[in-house]
């Protein structure tokens, strides 16, 4: 039951911590269940944009940031693509990859020790992810348990334990699995508000979808040169949802309307979803825990005083929870902790 939840952390039931990941969401789910924001995921970003503007402060959206200003190994602020510059009067933090972050905003700025910047290029992304979103004219009728599925916020179809194992071995070998692992979202189940009455909907992720499939497990898809073209994705989802359908009656005949992110889409979307990669890196046991986002600078500080580096790349890794946003914040907060006044009396004494 509990084998399929380990994608939800990019990994695979014979991963090195899987076990471990699989305890952890157990025991969140037990705690917390499923929680959606009434109305729609939006609601969510609309409650965490009103903590910031009640505060005083201000969002800007659909602006680039070309790099993060340095001046004697201090941030100072970013520079937008427009030119403007804005100041920071506290600290800049930085909800991006490692590469973006010392490849990209911290091009060429010699505060960063070469050991950083490779270490940075060396940092991996997962396996790629699919959505497919679909609108039904009724709630969907699930063939086994229907009563107690028609409840459940999540559920996934899978052959088994040994079918998500196949699946993840199909999609790291790059091609696409022949019986994916179907995570199944039914938010209206919880919240009736995210469809018109009488209606229904459907998200489906897959977890284990090749950013380059180099061929279909099934032997049936040609993926052609391996890019997400419309017409593979289409085909792709053919298949999924024929899967799908086996357990929920008549699924075809409600469907009013479907829509099909590839891992490509996911990618141009959002840039720190690498390679299609939910969870902005490969969360391994090698890039997680006390060694992400690098081993070299574990945690939220960088070599650049003043500069925080979070988001899902970084500790705790991938979620909603925020929570690496929040220990950046309370170290801010702190003011300047021991490591940055040695660093203070250092310049003082060069």
């Amino acid at each position: 039951m509990l084998g399929a939840w380990v994608g939800h952390n990019g990994l695979g039931p014979d991963d090195a911590a899987s076990a471990f990941i699989a305890k952890v969401i157990g025991l969140a789910l037990a705690q917390g269940g499923c929680p959606v924001p009434e109305g729609g995921g939006v609601r969510l970003v609309e409650a965490l944009v009103g903590i910031v503007t009640d505060a005083g402060g201000l969002l800007r959206t659909g602006t680039a940031v070309n790099r993060v200003v340095v001046q004697g190994g201090r941030a100072t602020g970013v520079l937008l693509a427009d030119g403007e510059q804005v100041r920071a009067r506290e600290a800049v933090l930085a909800s991006v990859t490692p590469q973006a972050l010392y490849s990209g905003l911290l091009a060429g700025e010699p505060a960063v020790p070469v050991a950083v910047r490779e270490a940075a290029q060396r940092f991996r992304y997962g396996r790629g992810d699919m959505q497919i979103h679909l609108a039904l004219s009724e709630p969907p009728r699930w063939r086994e348990n229907s009563e107690q599925l028609a409840r459940t916020a999540i559920v996934h179809v899978t052959p088994g334990l040994d079918g998500v194992r196949a699946a993840v071995a199909e999609a790291d070998r790059s091609l696409l699995p022949a019986h994916p692992t179907i995570v199944c979202g039914q938010p209206a189940a919880l919240d009736p508000t995210r469809v018109p009455p009488g209606g229904g909907a459907l998200w489906i992720q897959l977890q284990e979808t090749p950013f380059r499939p180099v061929g279909d497990s099934a032997g049936v898809i040609d993926v052609g040169a391996g890019e997400w073209t419309a017409e593979l994705k289409e085909r792709y989802a053919d298949r999924v949802v024929e899967q799908l359908g086996r357990h929920i009656d008549g699924l075809d005949g409600i469907t009013l309307g479907r829509a099909v992110l590839s891992p490509a889409d996911l990618q141009a979307a959002n840039p720190n979803l690498v390679d299609g990669d939910p969870y902005a890196g490969s969360c391994r046991l090698d890039q997680f825990l006390l060694w992400r986002p690098l081993a070299r600078t574990p945690g939220h500080r960088t070599p650049v005083e003043r500069l925080w580096h979070i988001g899902a790349s970084t500790h705790p890794g991938p979620g909603l929870a925020g929570a690496s946003g929040l220990l950046a914040a309370r170290d801010v907060l702190a003011g300047p902790g021991v490591a940055d006044r040695v660093r203070g009396v250092l310049r003082r004494i060069r």
